[in-house]
């Protein structure tokens, strides 16, 4: 979509829907879409199709794997216990996970938030695509990568990795002492009135089908969400995720200085900078900068952004991971269009 007009977005809402509706098309699987311009909704609508087979059009009630969006949301969990003093960010993670492998005592829990822990990725571990069906116990999920070396010292470099939120997902049960689900249900869903986001499966909130489109449309492969957990297993709706927006960058959850730390770039020792802070990266698209994150999983993709000011905001939710565009792209491009 190429647009220069600097007219109100709802002049542009013609052109939005002409690109949404090429971008998602009525025959295949589809998003939902929501546009926020300082705080307005302007645009909110469903594209293509929830379920293929039976031709069931996508609709805006529709639940998706959020993928690593999930990631913010664990940020903030942290964040929370922060706020209450039941933890720091600098507290060892052995402080708190005391059974964790000797060469984990130098990683501070900022570490964890901000990917500069060093710990390998257990969607990279040799053979993964071989158990990520399988419904893992946690410390199955942890026998998967927590005994490689690490891959630098804590807080030198930046290597993202799902298995340090894994590991922060089991902090927060720790420290809360309940599971990480009923954590995120009272301290964050229920006040926000967030009523269809969930570990899935939880409370039976469970996603549409998802595809894949590589070679051809076909269903996604099943996996099991016990394994991303923390690091990418919730589902949610874009009405929950705008509810979620509301809050996001406002005191009404977190001080709003929680949220700056949240969304600060990584500077590390070298002096090199890395743009992701704790669950968002701070990135310039086309000299635009937003607070962003992507979500990828076997049937889903996923992305939300904000401009700095929270003057824009965009937010689509795929019920394809492979689709051309991705929703990441789409995202991007709306992003550009409506800053113009």
């Amino acid at each position: 979509m190429h647009t220069h007009s600097k007219a109100p977005a709802s002049k542009l809402a013609p052109e939005i829907k002409k690109y949404l509706e090429a971008s998602f098309p009525s025959h295949l699987p589809g998003a939902t879409v929501a546009i926020l311009q300082h705080g307005e909704l302007i645009h909110k609508s469903a594209y293509g199709l929830a379920d293929v087979g039976r031709g069931i059009p996508m609709s805006l009630d529709s639940i998706h794997r959020i993928g690593s969006l999930t990631k913010q949301f664990t940020a903030a969990a942290i964040m929370l216990l922060n706020e209450r003093r039941l933890l720091s960010l600098d507290d060892a993670l052995t402080q708190h996970l005391p059974n964790c492998p000797a060469q984990y005592e130098g990683i501070r829990l900022r570490h964890l938030l901000n990917h500069t822990a060093g710990v390998v990725c257990f969607t990279e571990v040799e053979d993964f695509e071989s158990v990520e069906a399988s419904e893992l116990s946690q410390q199955q999920v942890l026998a998967l990568f927590q005994n490689a070396p690490l891959l630098f010292l804590p807080g030198t470099q930046f290597s993202y990795s799902n298995s340090g939120y894994f590991l922060l997902g089991l902090v927060i049960e720790r420290v809360a002492g309940r599971p990480l689900t009923e954590f995120f249900h009272d301290n964050i869903f229920s006040p926000l009135g967030m009523r269809s986001t969930a570990l899935e499966g939880h409370l039976g909130i469970r996603p549409i089908q998802g595809y894949t489109q590589e070679p051809d449309l076909q269903l996604a492969p099943p996996i099991s969400m016990a394994i991303p957990f923390a690091s990418g297993a919730l589902v949610s709706t874009i009405d929950d995720l705008i509810r979620w927006e509301a809050s996001v960058g406002s005191a009404s959850l977190l001080p709003a200085q929680a949220w700056q730390t949240m969304w600060a770039p990584t500077v590390l020792p070298s002096g090199e900078t890395c743009f992701y802070g704790y669950g968002f990266e701070r990135r310039s698209i086309q000299g635009l900068t937003v607070i962003e994150h992507d979500g990828a999983i076997s049937g889903f993709n996923s992305y939300s952004a904000r401009t700095p000011d929270r003057s824009l905001f965009v937010c689509l939710l795929s019920n394809t991971d492979s689709g051309d565009p991705s929703a990441i792209e789409v995202g991007e491009a709306l992003m550009l269009a409506l800053a113009a």
